[in-house]
């Protein structure tokens, strides 16, 4: 008996103790979810030359016999390749982005009422294939060169041209720490003019860096010039956007 009640005097002392804690961690809780805040945001953007061209060919060929198609297409791949090559493009920098093989059927006949559907079936009369490149050119003196002497050698389809930088990482973080400069500079700002104090940050929060490049641009005419032998391409790089946003969070209070 006497050993019930000193458990139950105990688990009092116990329930007591937790009675008075809790009340002064909830209050102190509030009292950091409550202290003022000021949050603001900037964005930093740079302007820079690109200084890689990815250019996109394909070579496509068209025939009865697959085998026929395929060697005429890789004989194709071939010449480009090498052209390449004597461009100074290193292996490493053409990548095959597709090579599709496609049967070519006859337009569908007119079937008639009392035709079966098995008689409509359409059979193969031929092949294409395309063989789709990705060519990066860091030496964007020759990249109309490049264009000019691919095409004449072998490849067909021009799809474009993009523009990029071998090393984002040191213009990305150029923005960034033009964002957070912008964002601190908007908080003194902002604390002047409110008679506010500008406290310890609470919160740093990158938005997110994102490198916009221009639309690659190539002449069609000058693209018949180039492949009849009478000129070399006409192309402009023009510049990439690189930009980015950085949220501050600060402690503030009255003057």
């Amino acid at each position: 008996m006497y050993q019930v009640m000193k458990s139950a005097t105990t688990m009092c002392w116990i329930l007591l103790g937790l009675m008075l804690v809790l009340p002064g961690t909830g209050w102190a809780g509030e009292d950091v979810q409550d202290q003022p805040r000021l949050t603001v945001s900037a964005e930093g953007k740079i302007n820079v030359p690109p200084d890689k061209a990815v250019l996109s060919f394909a070579v496509e060929t068209v025939g009865e016999k697959l085998a026929n198609v395929q060697e005429d297409n890789q004989a194709r791949m071939a010449r480009v390749l090498k052209e390449c090559q004597q461009l100074e493009i290193a292996p490493k920098h053409i990548q095959t982005t597709s090579l599709n093989v496609i049967p070519e059927y006859p337009p569908p006949p007119r079937r008639s009422s009392g035709e079966s559907l098995e008689q409509n079936i359409p059979r193969i009369i031929g092949y294409r294939v395309v063989h789709q490149v990705h060519v990066e050119v860091r030496n964007l003196d020759i990249v109309g060169k490049v264009v000019d002497r691919v095409l004449k050698v072998g490849a067909n389809r021009f799809s474009g041209i993009s523009w990029g930088l071998q090393d984002e990482e040191p213009h990305k973080l150029q923005v960034l720490q033009l964002a957070a400069s912008k964002a601190q500079a908007k908080a003194e700002a902002l604390v002047q003019t409110l008679k506010l104090k500008l406290g310890k940050i609470l919160n740093v929060i990158e938005g997110g860096v994102s490198v916009v490049a221009p639309a690659g641009r190539y002449r069609m005419a000058n693209m018949a010039m180039a492949m009849d032998g009478g000129g070399e391409a006409s192309v402009s790089a023009g510049e990439l956007t690189v930009s980015g946003t950085v949220t501050i969070v600060y402690e503030i209070s009255p003057q």
